[in-house]
Order: structure tokens, then C-alpha cells, then sequence
């Protein structure tokens, strides 16, 4: 706790500083440091629930916290006039979809945590209500500087502490900002990696890779553009030292079908033309990577077999899962509890490291826990929120939140075939950080009019 307690003291004084600085309309600064406090996992706990699982019941914390962005809710409905909530707009759906599926979970009998499910809620509102705020005291330029801002200052401060470690060795680094750092950094001696702020090189790499999505969604729309391709070029050089596989063949998919989506917004999504010049140049890209690059050895010549193994039995585990609620799942932020209480689980798995750890693969947790609606529901977003963006990039419509979403959903559905960290506390609120805004700001075919040029936020350059 005081470890946390002095990070937060740092931030605060950073951006006391920062504030002084700036000369005029610094409001951005607030929905900045939010979003910078996020991969700190900032965040103090008022009630811990006891369950069998020790290590946590799924992806996110089973505790009750108060959040950052809890607090500067509350300052801000107190400080600010005209701050509604009750305002409801048909692009926030998909939030009203999710706490359906919450309550679902709550009242799920398969649930054996449901105060977990509960803090799944608490994070969910914590942050939609703080980003709700935001942009009725932010026009839309200053939310895309708020996020630059932050990933500036993230992904700066990544890159140096993945150059102390693993590069030049100093391996103090890793235990700085997270407890069992030092031991996920090495992989328990297999390979090292840099972890940045986070505990694993996974979370890290996953991180970046979203990052890079952002500077290259201002870089083609023309946004601070030099800048924005220098930070690109950084993040790609601290992925390449996460030695994360997963990031590496991510990060490249990423950035093609980004740049293909963005040179063909006004073309249909689905065609030969997406196949031969989106997929099939960074699949050879890919391929290049895993047996001919200088970086094949990290594919080939580690723990690389053991590593799929272990993801291939917990893939069995969780459809084992769902074959014991195929249709409304075991509840939100539950799956390992409901493992560590199921006798049967018990007694079928001998692996610490499979009954203590969330599954790795998104796509199945999802599954696991919401049963076919959830994973329906999934399905759909993961299409409708492509679509969506890709409308609004053929008609120059919020550039940078609609390729940022692109980006976000290419790496979820890519990264969630091999690991959790998608769901992870480190990652999920910038999940609901991009989702937001690229819905708030979005505006459908159906709604084009004349008055469309003073919706446009970033146009293409």
C-alpha cells in the first residue's frame, strides 16, 4: 500500500507541475491523469471477500475498491453544474448490454462469487460515468489530447524502464511498480523481458501494442504527426524487448489492416482485394517473423512448447466450463472460483498454475462466464464496432477514435486467442476508454447531413 501510496504522490505532483505549464484550457489534464493511473492500477481496497481462490475469482479483482476515476466523478458532480447522468444517448448501448449481462451474472446460481461480479460493476461504472463527464467538459480535440498526453508520458516512461531491464540488466526495475515483477520479467528463469509498469512482459506488450494503435491513428489522420511516428518507432522497439510473441505478430496486423482500412474506408470490408492486400501481406510479414527474422529464435528455441501446452489444457478447462452453463455461463469475473469450488474441477486438475491463473484465451473466459448470450453479444461488437468505424472513416467522421477502435479490436481478438490480460485491470479500462469515445463521437450513414463537417473531430490528412 505504501508502495502505491508514493507512485500516486508521484503522478499527483507531475501533473501539478504540468498544470502550471500550460497556459490555457489545462481541463484536458484531468481526463489525462485518470487514464495515466490506469496501468498503476491505482485503486484502494474498502472490502475484501474471502473465496477458495487465493490468487483472485477471474480476470479482475474480487475486492471492492474506490477508484480514481470514482473520485474525480464525485469532485466533478460536485464542482461543476449541468453534470447530468440521467442524459441517455442511443451510442451507449453497448453499456446498458453489459450490466444486462452483469445482472444476469448476479443472479446466476452458478455464480459462486458474486461480490466479484459486483466489483466488475463498480470498475465498469467507476470509469463510463468518469469518461460520461469528460466529455461534457471536454470538446472532442481536447479528449484526443488528453489520451496523447497520457500515452506520451506512458509509453516514454515504459521505454526507458525497458531499457534499464532487460537490456542493460538492471533487474531492481522490475519490482518498482508491481510486487512479482522480477520473477514474471525472467519467466522463472527461461527468458528475460521488460515488464515496464506492469508484471508480466504479456500486459506490457498489450499495452504498447493498443498505444501504437492511437499514435498510428494520429499519425495517418495527420495529427501531430512527427511526433506521433517517433513514439510509434519507440513502442515497437519496447515490444520487441517484452520478447512477447504474441505482441510481435499482434502489432503486425495491427498496423496493416489499420492502414488498409483507413486507404479503403469508402470499399466493402469483405472482399478478394481485403484478403490479397490487408491479410496476405502481413501474414508473409508474419511468417518472415516467426522462421527468418532475427527474432525467430523467441518462436522457435524457447519455452515455446511448453507454453502452448499449458494454453491448450486451460482452452479444455474453460470449455469444460461452458459445458456446465452453455447459456447464461457461471458469472462476470467468477471462472476460477467457480474451478477452486467445483469438486470435480478439483479433483480433474493437478496444476497450480491452471486452478489458480484466469484462462488464457479471452474469447473462452468471455464464453465461460456469460454463456452463449455474453459470447453472441461479444461476436456482434467485435463486427458492429469495425463496421461502425469504418463508416465514419468514409465519411471523415472522429478519424482518430475510429482507427484507434479498429486497432483496439484487431489486438483484443488477436491477443485473447493466447492470453487474459484483455480483461486484466491494467487493460480493460482503456478498453472502455476507446469504446466510449469512438461510439460517443460516432455518427451512422443514416445520420449524414450538411451539418456532418462540424461533427468531423480529426479529418484524414
Amino acid at each position: 500500500m505504501i508502495q502505491k501510496l508514493l507512485i500516486f504522490a508521484a503522478l499527483i505532483l507531475i501533473y501539478l507541475v504540468w498544470y502550471l505549464f500550460e497556459s490555457k484550457d489545462r481541463h484536458y489534464l484531468i481526463l489525462s491523469f485518470v487514464i495515466t493511473c490506469i496501468p498503476f492500477q491505482m485503486a484502494f481496497p474498502v472490502f475484501t471477500p474471502l473465496y477458495n481462490s487465493l490468487d483472485g475469482t477471474g480476470t479482475l479483482t474480487s475486492k471492492i475498491y474506490i477508484t480514481i476515476p470514482l473520485v474525480a466523478s464525485v469532485i466533478l458532480m460536485l464542482t461543476r453544474t449541468n453534470q447530468s447522468l440521467l442524459t441517455y444517448y442511443k451510442n451507449e448501448r453497448w453499456v446498458l448490454v453489459i450490466l444486462g449481462l452483469a445482472v444476469i451474472s448476479i443472479c446466476n446460481p452458478f455464480n459462486y462469487a458474486m461480490l466479484a461480479t459486483v466489483a466488475f460493476v463498480v470498475t465498469l461504472l467507476s470509469y463510463v460515468v468518469f469518461f460520461k463527464l469528460m466529455s461534457n467538459l471536454l470538446s472532442p480535440p481536447e479528449v484526443v489530447k488528453a489520451v496523447f498526453a497520457s500515452f506520451m508520458f506512458l509509453c516514454g516512461l515504459q521505454l526507458v524502464l525497458a531499457i534499464l531491464y532487460p537490456l542493460l540488466g538492471m533487474s531492481f526495475v522490475t519490482t518498482l511498480f508491481q510486487s512479482g515483477g522480477e520473477e514474471w520479467a525472467t519467466r522463472e528463469g527461461t527468458r528475460a523481458g521488460a515488464i515496464g509498469v506492469f508484471v508480466t512482459p504479456a500486459n506490457l506488450g498489450l499495452f504498447t501494442t493498443i498505444a501504437s494503435a492511437f499514435f498510428y491513428s494520429t499519425y495517418l489522420s495527420g495529427y501531430r504527426k512527427a511526433l506521433s511516428l517517433t513514439l510509434l518507432l519507440a513502442n515497437a522497439f519496447t515490444i520487441i524487448l517484452t520478447y512477447s510473441r504474441t505482441s510481435y505478430i499482434t502489432l503486425v496486423f495491427v498496423l496493416f489492416i489499420m492502414f488498409f482500412i483507413y486507404k479503403n474506408s469508402d470499399k466493402p470490408l469483405f472482399s478478394l482485394k481485403s484478403i490479397f492486400l490487408g491479410i496476405l501481406p502481413a501474414l508473409l510479414v508474419v511468417y518472415w517473423l516467426v522462421f527468418y527474422s532475427p527474432l525467430s529464435d523467441v518462436f522457435l528455441k524457447t519455452d515455446a512448447d511448453d507454453m502452448y501446452q499449458a494454453r491448450l489444457d486451460h482452452w479444455l478447462i474453460g470449455l469444460e466450463i461452458f459445458k456446465e452453463s452453455p447459456i447464461i455461463g457461471v458469472g462476470i469475473n467468477t471462472h476460477v472460483e467457480f474451478i477452486n469450488h467445483s469438486i470435480s474441477f478439483v479433483k480433474q486438475i493437478h496444476n497450480s498454475f491452471l486452478s489458480s491463473n484466469p484462462i488464457h484465451n479471452t474469447h473462452i473466459i468471455i464464453m465461460a462466464e456469460t454463456g452463449i448470450i455474453g459470447f453472441i453479444c461479444w461476436i456482434y461488437f467485435i463486427f458492429s464496432s469495425v463496421v461502425k468505424a469504418k463508416e465514419n472513416l468514409s465519411i471523415n467522421n472522429n478519424v482518430v477514435f475510429s482507427l484507434a477502435q479498429i486497432g483496439l479490436i484487431i489486438t483484443f481478438v488477436i491477443y485473447g486467442f493466447t492470453d487474459w490480460a484483455p480483461l486484466s485491470n491494467s487493460t480493460f479500462p482503456i478498453f472502455l476508454l476507446f469504446t466510449y469515445y469512438s461510439n460517443k463521437y460516432s455518427v451512422g450513414l443514416n445520420l449524414l447531413t450538411p451539418r456532418i463537417k462540424n461533427n468531423i473531430i480529426l479529418s484524414k490528412s
